[in-house]
Parts: C-alpha cells; sequence; structure tokens
C-alpha cells in the first residue's frame, strides 16, 4: 500500500463526539483501515463486520462493506498493479507509461472475461427491474430516474488531437505531441505556465482558501472535521469517516493547473457528505445517486473556472485569466474521453472475442486522434458507471445551473439565498429526495413524494451476487 503521509493541513474544527452506535462505529473504522490509518476500535474493523453480519444485511450495508473490506460479492475489476508515473522527464515518463502497457495488456483477457460475465449477468431480473450491466458496480441500488439518465446519455467522439497539440506547444515536449505516452502529462496540463510554484498556492496554502470558501458559504458544518492525506501520483478523492463528523481528503502531492479542479470537485462531494443529517437511517446516510454527486461536483468544480474565484485564492490576474482558460479545454477534453468511453460500450455488445473487442477499441481510440492503447481504453470499461455519470452530469449540472440564474440571477454564486437552497437540496435523503430528480425538485420549490409503503431493506443485485460467488466456487 502507498504509504500515507501526515496530515499537511489540520482541521479547521475539533474532532465531533462519537456517535453511540457501533454500526456506526464500524464503518468509520473500516473507511480509516481503508486508507491505510489505524481505527479507533480496539478489534480490527474486518473481525466486526464478520461478527455483525446478520445486522448489517438487514440494514442492506453488506455490500457496501464488502466494497470497504476490498471483499465485494462480485470479482473485482482487474487493474495494474504498476503506478504511471506523472513526474518523470519525457524517457522516464515513456518508460513508466509503457510498463503500464504492458500489463494492461496482460490483463486483457481477465478485463474481457470480467465484462462479459456482466453483460451476460445484466440479463437477469432484479425486483422486476431490467438493469442495465454498469449498474451491478454500485454498492446501493441507483434511483430509477437516474438510472434511465445514465442509460440514456450520449456523446459524438471527437478529434482531440488539435487540443492535445496546442497543449504541447509550451511544454517544450519533444516528439509527436499526441503519442499516447504524453497525453496524461498534456491533459495536468504540466508546463503551461513554467514552475506552478510561480503562478499556484503551495498545495497546503490552497486546501486551506478552498476549504475557507466551502466554510463561507455552509458546505461544511462547523463541526466537520477534514482530515488530509498526501499521497503521490495517485488520484484525489474523498473517504467519508463518519456521516456527519469527519471525512478524510486524500490528494496527490504535486500541485498542477487541475489540482484547483480537483479540491473544487472533491470538497464538493465532502460537502454533501457532511450535509447529511444525523437523524437520517443509517443506510440512506451512506447511498448516494452518483449522477448528483457527480453533477454536483461538476457545477461546484465550474466555479474555479471563474476569474473572480482564482482571485480570491491568491493566483494573479494574468494567471486567473489562462487557468479559466485551460479549465474550459479540460472540460472538452475530459468529455471528449468519457465519449470514446460510451462508444465502446455501445460497440462491446457485438464482440464475441477480446481480440474483437480490442479491434473496436482501437477503431474508437483511432477517431479521438491520440493514438490511445486500446488495450487501456478497453481497461477503461470496468468504469463505465463512473464515466457516464460524469457525461450525464455535466448535462444536470446545466439544467441546475440555469435554475439557479432563473431564480437568483446570473451572479446566483453571491448569493447567499442560493447556497441556503443548495444546501437544503444536499441534505436531503431517501430513494426519491437524495436522487438527481428529487434535487431539482427541491431547486424548482416541488415536493416530490417518498414511496408510501415501506420496504424491507435488501442487499441490492442479491441475485447477482449470489451468481458471481457460485461462479467462482466451480
Amino acid at each position: 500500500m502507498t504509504a500515507v503521509h501526515p496530515p499537511s493541513v489540520p482541521s479547521l474544527a475539533p474532532d465531533p463526539d462519537p456517535v453511540p452506535d457501533p454500526i456506526e462505529d464500524l464503518l468509520a473504522d473500516l473507511q480509516l483501515e481503508r486508507a491505510g490509518l489505524p481505527g479507533r476500535g480496539p478489534v480490527p474493523a474486518a473481525r466486526r463486520a464478520r461478527q455483525v453480519a446478520g445486522e448489517l444485511a438487514g440494514l442492506g450495508l453488506s455490500r457496501f462493506v464488502a466494497e470497504l473490506l476490498g471483499e465485494p460479492a462480485s470479482v473485482p475489476a482487474p487493474a495494474p498493479g504498476a503506478v504511471l508515473d506523472l513526474e518523470a522527464d519525457e524517457d522516464g515518463r515513456r518508460i513508466s507509461y509503457e510498463t503500464w502497457c504492458a500489463e494492461a495488456r496482460e490483463l486483457t483477457g481477465e478485463v474481457w472475461r470480467w465484462l462479459s460475465e456482466r453483460r451476460r449477468a445484466a440479463g437477469a431480473s432484479h425486483g422486476g427491474d431490467e438493469l442495465p450491466w454498469w449498474c451491478g458496480e454500485s454498492a446501493f441500488p441507483l434511483p430509477t430516474d437516474s438510472v434511465r439518465r445514465l442509460a440514456e446519455v450520449t456523446a459524438p467522439v471527437p478529434d482531440l488531437s488539435e487540443t492535445a497539440e496546442a497543449w504541447a506547444r509550451p511544454t517544450g515536449l519533444r516528439g509527436r505531441a499526441t503519442a499516447e505516452y504524453n497525453w496524461r502529462w498534456l491533459l495536468l496540463g504540466k508546463g503551461l505556465y513554467g514552475r506552478p510554484g510561480g503562478t499556484l498556492p503551495p498545495l497546503n496554502e490552497l486546501i486551506t482558501r478552498l476549504v475557507g470558501e466551502a466554510r463561507r458559504h455552509g458546505l461544511l458544518p462547523p463541526g466537520h472535521r477534514v482530515r488530509v492525506l498526501r499521497r503521490p501520483n495517485t488520484p484525489s478523492m474523498v473517504m467519508p469517516v463518519r456521516l456527519p463528523g469527519s471525512s478524510l481528503l486524500s490528494l496527490p502531492t504535486a500541485v498542477t493547473p487541475v489540482t484547483v479542479q480537483y479540491l473544487q470537485h472533491e470538497l464538493a462531494h465532502l460537502a454533501e457528505h457532511a450535509l447529511r443529517p444525523a437523524g437520517a437511517p443509517l443506510a440512506e446516510r451512506w447511498a448516494f445517486d452518483p449522477l448528483r454527486s457527480e453533477g454536483w461536483a461538476l457545477l461546484l468544480e465550474q466555479l474555479a473556472g471563474s476569474t473572480a474565484f482564482l482571485a480570491r485564492l491568491g493566483i494573479d490576474a494574468e494567471a486567473a485569466a489562462a487557468l479559466a482558460r485551460f479549465f474550459a479545454e479540460e472540460e472538452r477534453f475530459s468529455r471528449g474521453l468519457m465519449a470514446a468511453d460510451l462508444a465502446v460500450d455501445t460497440d462491446l455488445a457485438g464482440c464475441r472475442t477480446s481480440a474483437e473487442a480490442l479491434e473496436a477499441a482501437s477503431a474508437v481510440a483511432a477517431r479521438t486522434g491520440l493514438r490511445w492503447a486500446p488495450e487501456l481504453l478497453l481497461l477503461r470499461q470496468t468504469r463505465v458507471l463512473h464515466w457516464r455519470s460524469y457525461l450525464a452530469g455535466y448535462a444536470w449540472r446545466d439544467t441546475v445551473r440555469t435554475e439557479l440564474v432563473a431564480r437568483f440571477g446570473v451572479d446566483w454564486a453571491e448569493r447567499a439565498e442560493a447556497w441556503a437552497l443548495l444546501r437544503d437540496a444536499l441534505a436531503r435523503t431517501g430513494p426519491v429526495a437524495g436522487s438527481a430528480a428529487g434535487f431539482l425538485a427541491t431547486l424548482a420549490g416541488l415536493d416530490l413524494p417518498e414511496p408510501r409503503e415501506p420496504r424491507e431493506p435488501r442487499e441490492p443485485y442479491a441475485s447477482r451476487s449470489h451468481e458471481h460467488e457460485e461462479t467462482r466456487s466451480r
């Protein structure tokens, strides 16, 4: 496991009082141990989870807890063990990328079997609903309206080479700017403004200022504790330790132009966790609609494209203008990559072998102009729910923004009433109120009734999980 660096930014609030609930304490310790940190209980969380397996099942939390333990009910998605080094020089980066590609090629057969099994299992009926194959990777049932939006989202695959070439010119990279070993370097905007420290605040300062912005709008309750973990070459992410109460914010150590966006995005997720009401049922407090979560994060992230917002972070006017321009380009670029993912997902439906799957991925990769290795594009298919949540989230974000502008004007982000309404929408839980549709209804002043008949807690996709367990036993 990657070494965990001590928090670089102290918490801005005291540690909240523990909730006297053994299951709540268990979930908190599972999150801490997942991050490589010691839990608070004297007994390892994994052992305690086995001891209360029946209670977890009754709450509908078994699949979620199995995911936290790294023991999902279904076979985990194949993933490379090698780390892509984004900090090396061009030659070192090429070697790192080639190592990554070689491992992805070795995983091709396993990835294809994983995808094929999930596509096959998706034909089964779960509670009378026919669900797309990628729904089975969610630890909780997805809201019906969100499943529909995620399934219907589509986008043409653009040629991204022009953007990549434009980014490459100021970096001084040798060779073809669209070479596949450079695209990640370009996406991070490395070298766009010289040394990152010259125009961007140091990471500690950036975190402090962005957390301060979030607290200014009431997105983080005063008693919510944020602990920051810094890890080299890892994606940024939020892990709620206790809802509500405390969160872990994991960040890469390097500061690049997209670090501002990444931080804003993760703070949005953190706010959605932190604003959950303490009195809501435990399972509801941990269940999240991926469309609502990513769409909300994209809304908050978009604020980072404002030069006024960047100025409050201590970034000078010239750098702020360049960053805002880059953020707009980066969104187009990322949406293009996700459109390629969806195109591959569609084309794979007609494939029967891993060789055919690679051919389909190669054809889609060629349309991007980036000469992307097909085995890497195929590997991304294991996260299609994530990419769909982003692409559908962009459209949902624009709908939310339109509603906010209609109610509060174009300067809605400077209106306390707008933030109060957003906080109200974020704090709602349940299969309807806590969904993307429920969020929009709250903004529009509508009421969406929750299901009238109380439903017994059940493990989502139970028949599919059982099916996978039988497959492994043969």
